[in-house]
């Protein structure tokens, strides 16, 4: 059995020097964990990528795969492919989706101030 290793902690996680290179590259780097063994690292989505999924237009099934678009282009680590994405927990995808869309400022974060 592999150890658990790296600042993640997890069986064949990524080195501190790959989080780093992945935030000299993305600019911030996020971890989601929804367990000891089940984490995630993510970047924010761009807006040129963002264009991309919104020109799917709004439908229940573009809505499902703009997500899985969303997840294979900002999921920095482990690599989650389409074949993967059918195994995961119902809510893993909707909920990093949410995580990857706050890093990627949508929301308010903090209660505008008036001038």
């Amino acid at each position: 059995m592999s150890e658990k290793s790296g600042p993640l902690n997890v069986v064949g996680g990524p080195t501190q020097e790959q989080i780093d290179e992945w935030k000299v590259k993305f600019g911030e780097a996020y971890v989601a964990s929804f367990s000891p063994e089940d984490k995630y690292i993510y970047r924010p989505l761009r807006r040129f990528e963002y264009k991309q999924i919104i020109s799917l237009g709004q439908t229940a099934e573009n809505k499902t795969f703009a997500e899985e678009k969303i997840i294979q282009m900002c999921i920095v680590w482990p690599v989650i492919d389409p074949t993967k994405i059918a195994t995961l927990k119902a809510g893993t995808i909707s909920t990093l989706v949410d995580l990857i869309m706050a890093a990627s400022n949508f929301g308010i974060t903090e209660e505008p101030i008036k001038l």
